[in-house]
């Protein structure tokens, strides 16, 4: 019973993600902002949550991470940043995974932290290569012309 409660409560926020997402739309720099500094609050807690064995909690925000980039497809496409548009595609795909690997009847917790890793490093990692600059002091910002 609680893992179903548990699936249901997983499946109804992914479900209310799925409604904003189809009526949000980035429009502003702050927006995207906003999108990104949620994105690194998910990613940081799902890989604690992963650590701790809390894959319950790793999944909602796995959850979270898949609205927000369901977010970034059409912000990259209207900017014809083909790209861009791969890394986000790239990075859904291993949310996929990795929520997968989280819901299996017994998880290997070592395969999941190297999955949610790969995911920060190919994915997030690729992108801000491509299309930021700046550092933790200075603040990160696009390069010219991005945005």
């Amino acid at each position: 019973m609680r893992r179903l409660t548990m699936y249901t409560t997983v499946a109804l926020v992914a479900l209310a993600g799925a409604v904003a997402i189809s009526q949000a739309k980035i429009t502003t720099m702050e927006e995207y902002t906003t999108l990104m500094k949620s994105n690194a609050q998910a990613n940081g807690a799902a890989n604690k949550a992963i650590g701790s064995g809390a894959y319950a909690d790793a999944r909602t925000q796995i959850a979270t991470l898949r609205q927000n980039f369901m977010m970034l497809q059409p912000f990259w496409t209207e900017r014809k940043r083909d790209d861009a548009v791969g890394f986000v595609k790239d990075g859904l795909t291993r949310l996929d995974g990795l929520d997968k690997m989280l819901s299996a009847g017994t998880v290997d917790q070592m395969a999941a932290q190297a999955a949610a890793k790969e995911f920060g490093g190919n994915t997030c990692g690729a992108c801000h290569k491509t299309y930021r600059e700046g550092d933790a002091q200075t603040g990160f910002r696009f390069k010219p012309g991005v945005f």
